[in-house]
């Protein structure tokens, strides 16, 4: 996991004001490298010894192709979550990670409180929420239904009122095949780390007063803790293991 991020003390001082922080030379195995272009923060990595760049973007791309057509029938995670015709849950996605199924769920229409306990990321997730909330591509009613704190979700969750889910999408356990593993995934499990606390997460979620716990699993993965879901919501290419608390 990357642990270090050179002159970041300095980058947050001036308020993410600069254009250019330190030489790319400077890239080491365990030290990322903050730039801000064009109002985008980015993290410069070395991956398999070679230079790389990681950064979130919500306002385009596939995520915000994929948020323009987002409705309760074609999004699994609607009903995952509980989704009825007049009533949305408020959600707090306690692995915000990328945020991208924080947005999706705000798409859908509800009120969704981000945490993330990774330093790196949280700064590259919230300079992309920065971004998003001036794109004229997303109405300002749904970006305020996002929130995002600096948190770690394992002592913070009885610290959120009024939370009807609790959502988690813990990393996935590596593949076999690393080359199946998108460059982008690579990166951000690079900075983020294993989340060997992912068992503790959710029986700390499921003993919260939320009403249901959601976690996103590979399919064929064993689910956290060994706990049987009161049932599971297949997708695509993973599924939602659903516990009704």
């Amino acid at each position: 996991m990357i642990q270090k991020f050179a002159a970041l003390s300095e980058l947050l001082s001036r308020q993410l004001g600069l254009s250019k922080i330190l030489s790319t030379d400077q890239l080491t195995a365990d030290n990322g490298i903050f730039e801000l272009v064009d109002k985008q923060l980015i993290l410069h990595l070395l991956l398999e010894g070679k230079p790389e760049i990681l950064k979130f973007d919500l306002a385009q791309g596939e995520v915000a192709l994929r948020a323009s057509k987002v409705s309760k029938s074609n999004e699994t995670v609607a009903k995952a979550i509980g989704c009825k015709p007049h009533y949305r849950p408020i959600v707090l996605d306690a692995t915000a990670g990328m945020g991208r199924d924080s947005l999706i769920m705000a798409m859908l229409g509800c009120t969704v409180i981000m945490q993330e306990r990774n330093f790196a990321i949280y700064h590259l997730l919230n300079n992309a929420l920065l971004r998003l909330k001036n794109s004229a591509d997303f109405k300002s009613e749904i970006v305020e239904r996002i929130s995002l704190k600096q948190h770690n979700s394992i002592e913070n969750l009885q610290a959120e009122q009024d939370i009807d889910v609790i959502y988690l999408d813990p990393m996935f356990p590596e593949r076999k095949k690393s080359a199946l593993v998108k460059k982008e995934m690579r990166l951000f499990k690079q900075v983020a780390g294993e989340d060997l606390d992912a068992d503790k997460l959710l029986l700390n979620s499921l003993a919260s007063d939320a009403k249901r716990v959601v976690v996103k699993r590979p399919k064929g993965a064993p689910p956290l803790a060994e706990r049987k879901p009161s049932h599971e919501i297949l997708a695509k290419k993973f599924r939602y293991d659903v516990y009704l608390t």
